[in-house]
Protein backbone atom coordinates (compact mmCIF):
# COMPACT_ATOMS: atom_id res chain seq x y z
CA UNK A 1 0.00 0.00 0.00
CA UNK A 2 1.84 3.14 -1.19
CA UNK A 3 2.18 5.75 1.52
CA UNK A 4 0.55 8.97 0.35
CA UNK A 5 -1.43 7.36 -2.47
CA UNK A 6 -4.23 5.16 -1.16
CA UNK A 7 -7.97 4.98 -0.66
CA UNK A 8 -9.27 3.42 2.53
CA UNK A 9 -12.89 2.34 2.41
CA UNK A 10 -14.81 2.49 5.66
CA UNK A 11 -18.39 2.29 6.86
CA UNK A 12 -18.26 3.04 10.62
CA UNK A 13 -19.70 6.37 11.72
CA UNK A 14 -20.76 7.91 15.04
CA UNK A 15 -24.17 6.93 16.33
CA UNK A 16 -26.97 9.13 14.96
CA UNK A 17 -28.21 9.88 18.48
CA UNK A 18 -24.75 11.18 19.40
CA UNK A 19 -24.68 13.45 16.36
CA UNK A 20 -28.14 14.75 17.22
CA UNK A 21 -26.79 16.06 20.52
CA UNK A 22 -24.66 18.58 18.59
CA UNK A 23 -27.42 19.73 16.22
CA UNK A 24 -28.24 22.98 18.02
CA UNK A 25 -24.88 23.77 19.61
CA UNK A 26 -22.90 26.84 18.59
CA UNK A 27 -19.27 26.41 17.61
CA UNK A 28 -18.22 29.18 20.01
CA UNK A 29 -19.71 27.29 22.97
CA UNK A 30 -18.08 24.06 21.83
CA UNK A 31 -14.72 25.81 21.48
CA UNK A 32 -15.04 27.18 25.03
CA UNK A 33 -16.02 23.78 26.37
CA UNK A 34 -12.98 22.20 24.67
CA UNK A 35 -10.54 24.89 25.84
CA UNK A 36 -10.11 26.04 22.22
CA UNK A 37 -8.89 22.63 21.05
CA UNK A 38 -10.43 21.26 17.88
CA UNK A 39 -11.15 24.77 16.58
CA UNK A 40 -10.06 25.42 13.00
CA UNK A 41 -8.38 28.70 12.21
CA UNK A 42 -10.60 31.46 10.86
CA UNK A 43 -8.89 31.36 7.48
CA UNK A 44 -11.36 28.63 6.58
CA UNK A 45 -14.68 30.46 6.38
CA UNK A 46 -18.11 30.24 4.78
CA UNK A 47 -18.15 30.67 1.03
CA UNK A 48 -21.51 32.41 1.43
CA UNK A 49 -23.50 33.80 4.34
CA UNK A 50 -25.79 33.19 6.09
CA UNK A 51 -24.92 29.53 5.96
CA UNK A 52 -26.76 26.50 7.32
CA UNK A 53 -25.31 24.83 10.40
CA UNK A 54 -23.36 21.66 9.62
CA UNK A 55 -23.16 18.60 11.87
CA UNK A 56 -21.86 15.29 10.58
CA UNK A 57 -19.04 12.74 10.49
CA UNK A 58 -15.93 13.49 8.47
CA UNK A 59 -14.81 11.73 5.34
CA UNK A 60 -11.24 12.94 4.92
CA UNK A 61 -9.18 13.59 1.81
CA UNK A 62 -5.52 14.53 1.60
CA UNK A 63 -4.83 16.22 -1.74
CA UNK A 64 -1.37 17.76 -1.41
CA UNK A 65 -1.31 18.91 -5.04
CA UNK A 66 -5.06 19.54 -5.28
CA UNK A 67 -5.70 16.52 -7.53
CA UNK A 68 -9.33 16.58 -8.69
CA UNK A 69 -9.51 12.83 -9.28
CA UNK A 70 -8.48 12.19 -5.66
CA UNK A 71 -11.23 14.52 -4.45
CA UNK A 72 -13.79 12.73 -6.60
CA UNK A 73 -12.77 9.27 -5.42
CA UNK A 74 -13.13 10.57 -1.88
CA UNK A 75 -16.61 11.85 -2.71
CA UNK A 76 -17.52 8.31 -3.70
CA UNK A 77 -16.80 7.16 -0.13
CA UNK A 78 -19.41 9.52 1.36
CA UNK A 79 -22.86 8.69 2.66
CA UNK A 80 -25.91 10.82 3.45
CA UNK A 81 -25.14 13.24 6.26
CA UNK A 82 -21.35 13.11 5.91
CA UNK A 83 -19.04 16.13 5.82
CA UNK A 84 -16.29 16.03 3.20
CA UNK A 85 -13.07 17.49 4.68
CA UNK A 86 -10.20 18.15 2.27
CA UNK A 87 -6.62 19.14 3.03
CA UNK A 88 -4.97 20.87 0.06
CA UNK A 89 -2.36 22.54 2.28
CA UNK A 90 -4.07 25.91 1.95
CA UNK A 91 -3.30 26.26 -1.76
CA UNK A 92 -5.37 28.98 -3.42
CA UNK A 93 -4.08 28.82 -7.00
CA UNK A 94 -6.51 26.10 -8.10
CA UNK A 95 -10.02 25.09 -7.07
CA UNK A 96 -10.63 21.68 -5.55
CA UNK A 97 -14.30 21.73 -6.59
CA UNK A 98 -16.76 23.99 -8.35
CA UNK A 99 -20.47 24.49 -8.72
CA UNK A 100 -21.25 21.28 -10.60
CA UNK A 101 -19.42 19.09 -8.11
CA UNK A 102 -21.14 20.78 -5.18
CA UNK A 103 -24.51 20.33 -6.88
CA UNK A 104 -23.79 16.63 -7.02
CA UNK A 105 -22.88 16.62 -3.34
CA UNK A 106 -26.19 18.29 -2.48
CA UNK A 107 -28.12 15.54 -4.25
CA UNK A 108 -25.88 12.91 -2.72
CA UNK A 109 -27.11 14.14 0.67
CA UNK A 110 -23.92 15.53 2.17
CA UNK A 111 -24.19 17.80 5.19
CA UNK A 112 -21.35 20.04 4.03
CA UNK A 113 -17.86 20.56 2.65
CA UNK A 114 -14.78 21.91 4.44
CA UNK A 115 -11.68 22.65 2.35
CA UNK A 116 -8.24 23.84 3.40
CA UNK A 117 -7.82 25.14 -0.11
CA UNK A 118 -9.90 26.95 -2.72
CA UNK A 119 -13.23 26.41 -4.45
CA UNK A 120 -14.87 28.22 -7.35
CA UNK A 121 -18.36 29.13 -8.60
CA UNK A 122 -19.37 30.53 -5.23
CA UNK A 123 -22.65 31.95 -6.52
CA UNK A 124 -23.66 28.55 -7.92
CA UNK A 125 -22.74 26.84 -4.66
CA UNK A 126 -24.89 29.34 -2.78
CA UNK A 127 -27.78 28.83 -5.17
CA UNK A 128 -27.72 25.06 -4.63
CA UNK A 129 -27.27 25.52 -0.88
CA UNK A 130 -24.41 23.18 0.02
CA UNK A 131 -22.83 24.57 3.21
CA UNK A 132 -19.26 25.11 2.01
CA UNK A 133 -16.30 26.39 4.00
CA UNK A 134 -12.99 27.08 2.25
CA UNK A 135 -9.77 29.03 2.61
CA UNK A 136 -10.41 30.93 -0.59
CA UNK A 137 -12.23 31.33 -3.89
CA UNK A 138 -10.59 31.26 -7.30
CA UNK A 139 -11.56 31.03 -10.97
CA UNK A 140 -8.96 28.44 -11.98
CA UNK A 141 -9.56 24.71 -11.67
CA UNK A 142 -6.77 22.68 -10.07
CA UNK A 143 -4.94 19.72 -11.61
CA UNK A 144 -6.80 16.54 -12.53
CA UNK A 145 -4.19 13.95 -11.60
CA UNK A 146 -1.91 13.66 -8.61
CA UNK A 147 -1.32 11.79 -5.38
CA UNK A 148 -3.50 11.78 -2.31
CA UNK A 149 -5.24 9.70 0.34
CA UNK A 150 -8.81 9.10 1.43
CA UNK A 151 -9.99 8.32 4.96
CA UNK A 152 -6.68 8.94 6.70
CA UNK A 153 -5.91 11.48 9.45
CA UNK A 154 -5.38 14.90 7.88
CA UNK A 155 -4.61 18.45 8.95
CA UNK A 156 -7.28 21.03 8.18
CA UNK A 157 -7.28 24.58 9.48
CA UNK A 158 -4.54 23.72 11.95
CA UNK A 159 -6.52 20.82 13.46
CA UNK A 160 -6.13 17.06 13.11
CA UNK A 161 -9.24 15.51 11.55
CA UNK A 162 -9.71 11.76 11.65
CA UNK A 163 -12.21 9.84 9.53
CA UNK A 164 -15.46 9.74 11.48
CA UNK A 165 -14.69 12.76 13.67
CA UNK A 166 -17.73 14.94 14.31
CA UNK A 167 -17.65 18.21 12.39
CA UNK A 168 -19.73 21.15 13.62
CA UNK A 169 -19.63 24.29 11.47
CA UNK A 170 -21.62 27.51 11.37
CA UNK A 171 -21.14 31.20 10.57
CA UNK A 172 -18.73 31.55 13.50
CA UNK A 173 -16.34 28.75 12.57
CA UNK A 174 -15.60 25.03 12.56
CA UNK A 175 -14.98 22.66 15.46
CA UNK A 176 -13.82 19.03 15.33
CA UNK A 177 -14.83 16.55 18.06
CA UNK A 178 -13.53 13.02 18.48
CA UNK A 179 -16.44 10.59 18.94
CA UNK A 180 -14.70 9.07 21.99
CA UNK A 181 -14.80 12.52 23.65
CA UNK A 182 -18.20 13.60 22.40
CA UNK A 183 -20.21 12.77 25.52
CA UNK A 184 -17.77 14.70 27.72
CA UNK A 185 -17.88 17.65 25.32
CA UNK A 186 -21.69 17.67 25.45
CA UNK A 187 -21.59 17.80 29.25
CA UNK A 188 -19.04 20.61 29.31
CA UNK A 189 -20.92 22.58 26.66
CA UNK A 190 -24.09 22.36 28.75
CA UNK A 191 -22.11 23.93 31.61
CA UNK A 192 -20.96 26.75 29.32
CA UNK A 193 -24.54 27.40 28.24
CA UNK A 194 -25.74 27.35 31.86
CA UNK A 195 -23.14 29.97 32.80
CA UNK A 196 -24.34 32.16 29.93
CA UNK A 197 -27.95 31.77 31.07
CA UNK A 198 -27.02 32.70 34.63
CA UNK A 199 -25.66 36.13 33.67
CA UNK A 200 -28.61 37.17 31.52
CA UNK A 201 -30.39 39.11 34.33
CA UNK A 202 -27.18 41.10 34.93
CA UNK A 203 -26.79 41.86 31.22
CA UNK A 204 -30.43 42.91 30.92
CA UNK A 205 -29.83 45.45 33.69
CA UNK A 206 -26.97 46.89 31.65
CA UNK A 207 -24.39 45.93 34.27
CA UNK A 208 -20.84 44.69 33.60
CA UNK A 209 -20.39 41.12 34.81
CA UNK A 210 -17.71 40.13 37.35
CA UNK A 211 -16.50 43.72 37.69
CA UNK A 212 -15.58 43.45 41.40
CA UNK A 213 -13.49 40.34 40.74
CA UNK A 214 -11.81 42.01 37.78
CA UNK A 215 -10.96 45.13 39.79
CA UNK A 216 -9.40 43.01 42.56
CA UNK A 217 -7.29 41.17 40.01
CA UNK A 218 -6.12 44.39 38.40
CA UNK A 219 -5.18 45.86 41.78
CA UNK A 220 -3.23 42.68 42.59
CA UNK A 221 -1.35 43.20 39.30
CA UNK A 222 -0.40 46.74 40.32
CA UNK A 223 -3.10 48.73 38.55
CA UNK A 224 -4.04 52.02 40.25
CA UNK A 225 -7.60 53.37 40.24
CA UNK A 226 -7.95 57.16 40.45
CA UNK A 227 -11.31 58.74 41.24
CA UNK A 228 -12.00 61.78 39.08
Amino acid sequence: MPVGFRVIRRSSRPDAALLKGFAALHTADLSDAMNRSGTMDRGIKPVFSPIRRVVGPAVTISAPTGAFNMVKIGMEQTQIGDVLVVNARGALNGALVGGNVCRGLVHRGLAGLVADGAVRDASEIQQDGLPTFARGITTVMGPIDGPGEVNVPIACGGVVVNPGDIIVADDDGIVVIRPSEAEEVLVETAKVQASHDAVQPILLRGEVTNIAKIERALRDQGCTFVDG
